[in-house]
């Protein structure tokens, strides 16, 4: 296994997958192995389908989680083990395509007041400030922030692909009071803008999540979802505000104006000016 592993990985780093991609695929194929104590190389296609029916029926994982494994077994026998892969072998699940619900303007307010130190509040800040994701905040770095340009770095986000996003002067000051609060002189060596208890390695991705999570509950707010929410929020409030769709497409890191224009649906400022046909008849 440790042969494949590497394997995979090199093949992983060839494709340019992001380290959270890598990890996510190699967690799956190592599942795979602890289910059967055996080589996943020397399984065959009925000991797999029966995996994947597992994880449908006894684990009762979401479409999404369970696609996620599909994806990743996929790539493992297609492209490591140069097996000539059927999609019989490997079905995806229908996911269901559900809207999440929106943070308003007001509900943001009160979660970033309900922030407990500076550091959660600027990570938020800029989750909601710039439409970031949760790994891109995490592993910001303190070059990435180009205060002269009024725009953040985002060095390899989904995909292993850069931008630029808008550094707005909330964003910037709420960076400079972080600063010169909590950056102490002991870890201005770090390379990171939000270090973890290692300095040299940046703060997890659940520590991150665990800080929007307390605060939303802080501020007495029971709407579904995580920290994504402010990446949301952020799109749809642009939307409703008379933002560009391309703009915003390429401030999210969108591979496909697709992944965007979902956000269309989420605007009910614009399904207010709506006038619905019966209103012009005469009755």
């Amino acid at each position: 296994m440790t042969t494949l592993r590497q394997k995979m990985k090199d093949e992983m780093q060839l494709k340019g997958f992001s380290s959270g991609t890598q990890q996510r695929y190699l967690r799956e194929v190592i599942k795979l192995y602890e289910h059967y104590k055996r080589s996943p190389a020397k399984l065959e296609a009925k000991a797999i389908k029966e995996y994947l029916l597992y994880l449908v029926y006894k684990r009762k994982l979401s479409a999404s989680t369970y696609n996620v494994t599909v994806h990743a077994l996929k790539f493992f026998y297609e492209k490591v083990l140069s097996r000539n892969v059927h999609y019989n072998d490997f079905p995806l699940s229908k996911a269901a395509k559900r809207l999440p619900d929106i943070l308003s303007t007001d509900e943001v307010t009160a979660i970033l007041k309900a922030t407990l130190h500076i550091r959660q509040k600027a990570m938020l800040v800029l989750a909601y400030g710039a439409g970031l994701r949760l790994s891109e905040i995490a592993h910001l770095k303190v070059a990435d922030i180009d205060s002269k340009r009024m725009l953040l770095h985002i060095c390899g986000g989904k995909g292993n692909k850069d931008r630029y996003v808008v550094l707005s002067p909330i964003m910037l000051k709420t960076l400079r009071i972080y600063w010169r609060q909590c950056r102490s002189k002991s870890l201005c060596k770090t390379k990171w803008l939000f270090p973890g208890h290692n300095p040299l390695k940046p703060i997890s991705s659940a520590t991150v999540s665990k800080a929007f999570k307390m605060a939303k509950e802080r501020a007495g707010i029971f709407k579904r979802g995580g920290i994504h929410s402010l990446r949301h929020a952020f799109a749809t409030h642009s939307l409703e505000s008379g933002e560009d769709l391309y703009a915003i497409k390429q401030l999210l890191g969108h591979s496909s104006i697709v992944s965007t224009a979902r956000y269309l649906r989420m605007t009910p400022n614009r399904m207010k000016s709506i006038i619905p046909p019966i209103e012009t008849l005469k009755f």
